[in-house]
């Protein structure tokens, strides 16, 4: 498998951009904020997370793109540097 790998939730408030086996980084909207994690996954949750986002195994997860990550990524480094 290649990385990066782009996914959201379906509710589109939260994108992730997979970058391994073992790390993530989510952009999450909550109302007009924004917050980015970058994930480094080593609990067993997390790795069953990462699996259930690559794999596309429930419909709480849809593909996403580069772009559409960017967009986000963008909106949220703008709202961060105005706080």
């Amino acid at each position: 498998m290649n990385f990066p790998q782009y996914r959201k939730k379906f509710d589109s408030q939260s994108f992730y951009k997979i970058t391994s086996f073992t790390s993530f980084e989510e952009i999450q909207l909550i109302g007009k904020r924004f917050f980015i994690h970058n994930v480094l996954v080593d609990k067993y949750f997390e790795k069953i997370q990462i699996l259930d986002m690559l794999n596309i195994s429930s419909e709480l997860y849809q593909l996403s793109s580069e772009s559409e990550y960017m967009e986000h990524a963008i909106n949220a480094a703008n709202y961060l540097s105005s706080q």
